[in-house]
């Protein structure tokens, strides 16, 4: 039973670390590529609005994508590589915990004329992503538990 719930984390390790280290990188690197490299630009374009007023300056230019969206998919795959093997328990709620700063601060924003800093909204978007990780990673943990994923080891009859 052991070695099925590894595999599982390990699935989703990789289904979700693999794209999310990908549009970091994509972000980080997109200045340093210029426009010979157009592939990464629909990428980034369907995540995120892109607005260079709230992207992260660079030394190398601005980021590919917004200071948000750029620390949610870091805090993803971090998140990730850390819950895979977690050296203490994180309880299931605290990824819940961790959206409610994304959430207040998208909400004030939208429906007033509050606007955050690039600072605020690096530290939502990243708690986010750590809490993503820790739903989707705890997630595989609890259908493992009460038997929903069935173990590749064992036969149907």
């Amino acid at each position: 039973m052991k070695s099925s719930w590894s595999r599982g984390r390990l699935a989703i390790a990789i289904l979700l670390g693999v794209p999310a280290g990908l549009m970091f990188l994509f972000s980080i690197a997109r200045p340093v590529m210029g426009s010979s490299e157009s592939f990464i630009d629909p990428v980034l374009s369907a995540s995120c609005h892109r607005m260079p007023s709230r992207c992260i300056a660079l030394p190398w230019g601005v980021s590919g994508l917004c200071a948000r969206c750029t620390a949610f998919w870091f805090g993803l795959s971090t998140g990730i590589l850390i819950m895979y093997k977690p050296m203490f328990r994180i309880p299931f709620w605290t990824g819940f915990a961790l959206l409610l700063p994304l959430i207040v601060d998208g909400l004030l924003q939208y429906h007033s004329v509050y606007d955050s800093g690039n600072f605020a909204r690096s530290v939502t978007g990243l708690a986010a992503g750590f809490g993503i990780s820790i739903i989707m990673m705890g997630k595989v943990k609890r259908l493992r538990k009460r038997g929903d994923i069935p173990c590749p080891n064992t036969r149907i009859r």
